[in-house]
């Protein structure tokens, strides 16, 4: 369980690391259903998106310090970034690829090397997560922009901005 919470915590970490620079555009309006494949295996929800409540690529570190490469364009339409972050003697390595029209499919590949983990035999752990999303069309009827619907029918609203 352990190396499942870490890989969620470095896939998320990967995913927001270089996002507050010139970042791809935002996934349209509407319900999204959102695979996050990692190391510790596979996660499905469902994502109400509206203005502000994109997270496909949003960064939502704290207490780290962060130095990020811009997006770039990549030669296939892409995006790619970095981004290199701290905490303590713990250092995260970030790379990015971000793809996808965004209006029907959108797709992020990380890939995250961790040092400095207390306790780690070796010095550094190696994740990668991609992040899966296809448009399902409107949200429903009651859902509110950043609604997450987790596989187990619970809803968490993650407010804009956060």
């Amino acid at each position: 369980m352990h190396a499942a919470r870490l890989a969620l915590i470095a896939g998320s970490l990967a995913l927001g690391g270089a996002a507050l620079a010139a970042s791809p555009p935002s996934r349209a309006p509407g319900l999204w259903e959102t695979a996050t494949i990692t190391d510790a295996g596979r996660t499905v929800a469902k994502e109400c998106v509206g203005a502000g409540t994109d997270r496909l690529v949003r960064q939502a570190m704290t207490g780290l310090t962060c130095r990020n490469d811009d997006f770039k364009r990549t030669e296939d339409g892409g995006y790619a970034a970095g981004a290199i972050c701290r905490s303590g003697p713990t250092s995260i390595d970030n790379r990015i690829v971000v793809s996808g029209d965004f209006e029907s499919f959108a797709r992020a590949e990380a890939t995250t090397v961790m040092t400095g983990l207390a306790g780690e035999v070796g010095g550094e752990r190696r994740f990668r997560t991609t992040i899966e999303a296809r448009k399902l069309g409107e949200c429903a009827p009651g859902q509110r922009p950043g609604d997450v619907i987790l596989s187990n029918g619970t809803v968490i609203n993650v407010p804009a901005g956060k």
